[in-house]
């Protein structure tokens, strides 16, 4: 039997049990969760609670079932971890006081390591994520990420045809952290930091096109604020996209995937000097798209 846990944050307040578990344990299907409290098999501190009572921020939730979340390794060694992580579930802690990344690797390591994140994905975000299990791989890694002695590449469905099909495009990029959002400008302005975004058309389909994106410099929400800024959101994207094209086309989420990466690290990792990894997206150009 499995168990999961969640500790009710303040923002839960007037939530119901049942959909608060929902929000805070995401990879758990509907029907696992529904079993769940069929079965009694829920405790909000230690007492067996219904979906439909009120979550007490504070309390903490347990929630036992057979069903094994897992998040396929892509590769592991004695010093990283690299993984394809899921789109809906954040990398680490989030409002929701629930399931991470972080922490299902933090449960599978059974106390043999401690795995640290060495850069992260947006929640909504696919593909591939590494974390490394030491000091020493993480100050490697830290420092490879910071100096862009690594290739990042990453597919997307975006709107329309990219004109031309290939090409690189430079701007600028402004944090508005209180909003937790960036825009895109053409000129420099306070604040404003510089992006370059590569790109090729690898399918279009008269609706959409399958892009392979490099990042040449890595910013926050990068690809998705530069892709809109070239007016070609990315299907299902709830901040930056098209709401029209998401209703009508209905994608259940954003086509952004973290598809390829290529490492350069030195000293204790740098047998993995070179070493290319790659993954398929969970997305492709359908005729139901169309």
């Amino acid at each position: 039997m499995e168990k999961y846990e969640a500790l009710i944050p303040p923002c839960a307040e007037g939530m119901t049990l049942g959909r608060y578990v929902q929000q805070a344990m995401p990879l758990l299907p509907a029907h696992v969760v529904r079993d769940a409290f069929e079965k009694r098999d829920v405790k909000m501190d230690g007492r067996r609670a219904g979906k439909d009572v009120l979550a007490v921020p504070g309390a903490r939730v347990n929630l036992f079932t057979s069903y094994l979340v897992d998040i396929p390794v892509v590769y592991e060694d004695e010093h990283i971890l690299l993984l394809n992580k899921p789109a809906g579930i954040n990398c680490d802690a989030d409002v929701w006081g629930g399931m991470t990344v972080l922490s299902l690797m933090e449960k599978r390591s059974g106390g043999a390591y401690t795995p640290r994140l060495c850069h992260r994905l947006d929640h909504p975000t696919s593909g591939l994520l590494l974390l490394c299990k030491d000091d020493e791989s993480e100050s490697i890694l830290f420092q490879l990420f910071r100096d862009h002695q690594l290739t990042k590449i990453y597919q997307c469905l975006v709107r329309g045809e990219m004109r031309p099909k290939a090409d690189t495009k430079t701007a600028f990029l402004v944090k508005d952290a209180q909003r937790a959002q960036v825009r895109v400008v053409t000129h420099e302005t306070p604040g404003a930091v510089p992006i370059a975004t590569q790109y090729e058309t690898l399918d279009f389909d008269g609706t959409l096109s399958l892009l392979r994106v490099t990042l040449l410099t890595g910013r926050t929400h990068q690809i998705r604020a530069h892709m809109s800024f070239l007016s070609h959101p990315i299907l299902g994207d709830d901040k930056y996209g098209d709401r029209e094209l998401n209703r009508r086309l209905r994608p259940g989420g954003l086509k952004l995937c973290a598809t390829e990466l290529t490492l350069f690290p030195s000293g204790l990792l740098s047998y993995l000097n070179g070493r290319h990894f790659s993954i398929d997206p969970p997305f492709r150009i359908t005729k139901e798209q169309e």
